[in-house]
């Protein structure tokens, strides 16, 4: 089993998890005294995913698992891992990754590099399109496509990347060493320049119940394309997430 991660405060900050509200706002309330959260049909795609939404951040707690791999730029899938977790009461977050034999170090990689609900936070009305992924159809799941803006999906990737290279220059251990000072200095030199080249494409599909709006999974495929020293490569990141609602 892989570390336990924690955050007092949910996703980044407690507020974060509570999205939903910022997405909904009065159109959402107008929905609602309108009648029309039943008619599927009838809403457009962007207010049924703010429903659905609402749906999330409005649980006191609810638990999530799923998968995620990435693939390397020759297109072989390159890593694989699980996770679940809990989102409980005050926006307390719980997330376990679970692949067996992943090592202390593969879980760091993992741990605070990727984290799977980090995602709700681009997803809404002003960093995305939002459309149907297919004709609503009554008493069947609705599915809701959401494609980032470029510059959202890159910042996503882009502060990932900054943050690992800081927590590596915060090891004075490591770096004490001229030597050692200059490599890292080389390296950060190289991951901006690369990162000026750097274009994302992240689509999600999010599944929800059509009667309770609660959603049922996200699934997303973000692939990106960069140079290093020269050269161009792309590679792609797929995830799953599956929420489960609690009583």
């Amino acid at each position: 089993m892989g570390k336990r991660y924690e955050a007092k405060g949910g996703i980044g900050m407690k507020g974060a998890i509570r999205f939903g509200a910022a997405i909904c706002g009065a159109g959402w309330l107008l929905l609602m005294l309108t009648g029309c959260m039943g008619r599927v049909g009838s809403l457009p795609a962007d207010q049924a995913f703010a429903l659905s939404a609402s749906a999330l951040s409005g649980s006191d707690s609810y638990g999530f698992a799923g998968e995620l791999a990435l693939y390397n730029p020759g297109g072989k899938m390159e890593t694989r891992a699980a996770f679940e977790g809990e989102v409980s009461r005050h926006g307390n977050l719980k997330l376990n990754w679970t692949e067996p034999g992943m090592d202390a170090g593969r879980s760091r990689e993992f741990g605070p590099g990727y984290k799977p609900l980090s995602l709700l936070e681009a997803l809404n009305g002003r960093n995305a399109s939002i459309s149907y992924a297919d004709p609503p159809t009554p008493g069947e799941p609705v599915r809701i496509r959401i494609r980032l803006n470029e510059e959202a999906a890159k910042r996503r990737i882009a502060d990932v990347l900054r943050e690992e290279m800081a927590e590596v220059r915060a090891d004075k251990r490591l770096y004490a060493a001229e030597q050692a000072r200059s490599a890292l200095e080389a390296a950060e030199r190289k991951l901006e320049a690369a990162l000026d080249t750097l274009k994302v494409d992240t689509v999600v599909i999010w599944t929800a119940d059509p009667k309770s709006w609660f959603p049922g999974r996200m699934s997303e495929l973000t692939e990106l394309t960069y140079s290093w020293e020269g050269k161009s490569y792309r590679e792609k990141r797929t995830s799953e997430t599956n929420f489960l609602a609690k009583a």
